[in-house]
């Protein structure tokens, strides 16, 4: 074995499987539909599961790459397999977005779109700061083209700081990183009344929050030898009492500013489920939810694309056949908002149609464009090292 190579880590299904329910639940936040889930709390709530993807990146990538890193000599080929994880995917999206925008100014020249194309999220000027992963740094007064895309020019960003620390740090990282967290945390106090919840400007501090809250829980994890444990009662009583706090933390928190809180009550879901003891832990290691876990990131990215070619189908097909496919009502801020579905009924079976042309887009994505990127990047990493990249880096998943 090379100095490169390291011992495959365990593989957490049950958090690869998590990751593809919270990436749902993140997908459901964003539909606007009529009906008692999509305007539940819960779902109100549910922007906070993007903190669970960095607690969890924060694990997976200290347990896959700290060690490597602190050794030195890895760092060139960490980030060209981590950009070649988040990029292509970010990048094929913008275009897919661009794309729509340009046949929406066709329509727009013919008066057949009100709306005017490549104007306020759209701006041309938001092209290049979404290129190049700058579209988190108050450049723009909101989100622009793919929203949820700054999530993954906040992580990259992190992936930066992360082996810089680690190479300076050494065997002290983590105090680095504990320190980090704070500072994250100061700040996040001090520059917004919103708590954690940012995005187009100060989301950087929001991502090394969780970030580093991940990758201290798994150096107190592996410092402590702790695996798997056989099923029994009392793990699976766990297990439900778990999802039961993140239940209640995400439907009454929100709004407030103990949504700072949010990446704390993942990291410590995250290790309770981590130990694959209970029965929701097997539920989880099933086909369907692994499969979930695959696609999650694909999930992520595509879904307000979807669901905006969901809006405007419904649009079209209430105008052409003279029905009402969708209904007006007054948000939780006061302001008016459309809702997919006339009645709870078809806003539910709209939901439910959603979240499979979500799925099932995702799996088309996750095929031709994650996979490839991947393995372009293996390729590319694998030039800067004597010997190939071990499996376990191959196969890792974010």
């Amino acid at each position: 074995m090379t100095a490169d190579a390291a011992p495959a880590p365990h593989r957490y299904q049950a958090l690869d499987a998590l990751r593809g329910i919270c990436a749902l639940c993140v997908c459901l936040f964003h539909f606007r539909a009529a009906g008692p889930l999509p305007r539940s709390d819960f779902v109100h709530g549910s922007w906070l599961f993007v903190d669970f993807f960095f607690v969890l990146s924060g694990f997976v990538i200290a347990a896959n790459y700290r060690d490597r890193l602190i050794s030195g000599g890895f760092m060139r080929r960490f980030i060209v397999l981590r950009f070649g994880r988040v990029y292509p995917l970010h990048l094929v999206m913008l275009l897919a977005f661009i794309v729509m925008e340009v046949i929406g100014l066709m329509l727009h020249s013919k008066g057949l779109m009100q709306r005017a194309p490549f104007a306020g999220p759209t701006a041309p000027s938001a092209i290049i700061t979404n290129i190049a992963l700058l579209q988190i740094f108050g450049l723009h007064p909101g989100l622009t083209w793919n929203g949820p895309s700054w999530s993954i020019a906040a992580e990259f960003w992190t992936y930066i700081l992360f082996a810089l620390a680690a190479r300076q740090a050494g065997q002290a990282l983590e105090k680095w990183l504990v320190a980090a967290a704070l500072a994250s945390v100061a700040v996040l106090l001090v520059a917004t009344p919103h708590g954690i919840n940012v995005s187009h400007d100060w989301s950087l501090f929001r991502c090394v929050y969780g970030f580093v809250v991940g990758a201290v829980a798994w150096r107190w994890w592996s410092g402590r030898g702790l695996g798997p444990q056989p099923m029994g009662n009392g793990a699976t009583l766990v297990e439900l009492a778990s999802v039961a706090a993140v239940i209640g933390f995400v439907s009454f928190t929100g709004d407030t500013r103990l949504n700072l809180f949010a990446p704390l009550v993942f990291g410590g879901v995250l290790l309770v489920f981590a130990r694959e003891g209970g029965g929701i832990s097997r539920m989880l290691r099933t086909a369907v939810p692994q499969w979930l876990g695959l696609l999650s990131y694909s999930i992520y990215m595509v879904h307000t694309f979807v669901q905006s070619r969901l809006d405007g189908g419904l649009r079209l097909i209430g105008k052409a056949l003279h029905v009402s496919l969708t209904t007006h009502v007054s948000g939780r801020d006061g302001l008016p908002i459309e809702l997919a579905g006339a009645t709870a009924a078809q806003g539910t079976a709209l939901t439910l149609v959603m979240l499979a042309l979500v799925v099932i887009t995702a799996a088309a994505t996750q095929w031709l464009v994650e996979r490839p990127g991947q393995q372009l990047a293996k390729r590319r990493a694998d030039r800067f090292a004597a010997s190939p990249i071990d499996a376990s880096t191959a196969d890792e998943r974010r």
